[in-house]
């Protein structure tokens, strides 16, 4: 699969008159970054009437950032006629799942085009351009790419956008190319005049009360299997516990967090139970979790991916998951 030079997507949104830009379901700080950078300089550039939506709402962390009133909560991209748009941009999307299913299909109207710029290695290709580099720590990460050579201004607006998707996609310059990541926020922080620990590292790693009680009822419940000779530890949240931690769905994704980094485990796993589906997220610095991830209908990185099953037993739930890891293998990063 090959991709389209960033001369000929620019030059697409360029003539366009109307841009529909979704956050992906469950939307992250790269989500929210590359999302929120688009429409300002596409604002800022060109003629184009840009719509920003999100089905769902953010964890409670990301909610401080001034740019996330430009976006239009609870709206759902399958509320809208696709054909009254130039433009679909799907931005950090790895998989189409969780949309309807006509677009899973990648059966969009003729007359809009996809644009498709994302990181993920699971990525199908399915815009009508495309530009995705696996290589990339995020989808920010690109933009700074495509941005620089296209010889954007990068004001501090803009910068500070960028910079939101690159340290959370990171989990602040730990995950991914450290050194291309490190060397990008740099020159955001330059531009942006940031102050990265008082207006990114402390709201973001500060957890709510909420946030550390569903911390508590996942290491409850967290156990440990071996499969190949490598130890795995894997956890649950019941529906009824996101209910009484009164937390949204954006918010559940924070829950993996914090079974990382267990020493002499390289790698985890964690199942939530949502109102209509299962959702699954694995972690891992050292095993290869996306080709697992790909197999359950989702996608990701190698170190941090995601999938939805489903609704059904949770015990059913981790007997499927293993049997997935058992049938793919264990493979390095």
């Amino acid at each position: 699969m090959k991709n389209n030079t960033f001369e000929e997507i620019w030059a697409k949104l360029k003539e366009a008159k109307n841009i529909l830009i979704p956050l992906h379901p469950r939307p992250d700080g790269d989500s929210l970054g590359s999302c929120t950078a688009l429409k300002y300089i596409l604002e800022k550039n060109t003629n184009a009437k840009v719509t920003l939506i999100s089905k769902d709402e953010l964890s409670n962390n990301l909610n401080g950032f001034g740019f996330v009133k430009e976006v239009e909560f609870g709206k759902e991209i399958s509320s809208y006629n696709i054909r009254d748009f130039d433009v679909l941009l799907l931005l950090d999307h790895g998989s189409l799942q969780g949309y309807p299913e006509e677009m899973q299909k990648k059966e969009f109207p003729k007359n809009t085009i996809v644009i498709n710029i994302d990181h993920h290695q699971t990525n199908g290709y399915f815009g009508n351009l495309n530009y995705v580099n696996p290589k990339s720590p995020s989808c920010c990460s690109v933009l700074v790419d495509f941005f620089e050579s296209l010889k954007i201004n990068f004001d501090a607006e803009f910068s500070r956008r960028l910079f939101l998707g690159i340290c959370t996609d990171t989990y602040f310059f730990v995950h991914g190319d450290s050194l291309d990541s490190i060397k990008k926020a740099e020159f955001l922080i330059e531009k942006g005049k940031i102050n990265y620990a008082k207006e990114f590292f402390e709201p973001i790693n500060s957890d709510p009360w909420n946030i550390k009680k569903l911390y508590g009822i996942i290491l409850s419940n967290m156990k440990k299997d071996e499969i190949s000779g490598v130890e795995i530890a894997y956890s649950f949240v019941l529906q009824k516990d996101i209910k009484k931690c009164e937390l949204n769905e954006a918010e559940t994704r924070l829950g993996v967090t914090c079974m990382q980094d267990i020493r002499g485990i390289p790698f985890v796993f964690i199942l939530t139970e949502l109102e209509d589906k299962i959702k699954g997220s694995f972690r891992s610095k050292d095993i290869d979790t996306s080709l697992f991830s790909h197999e359950l209908g989702g996608g990701g990185h190698k170190e941090a991916s995601s999938f939805m099953l489903e609704k059904m037993p949770l015990e059913d739930a981790i007997k499927k998951v293993f049997k997935v890891i058992e049938k793919i293998g264990i493979h390095k990063a």
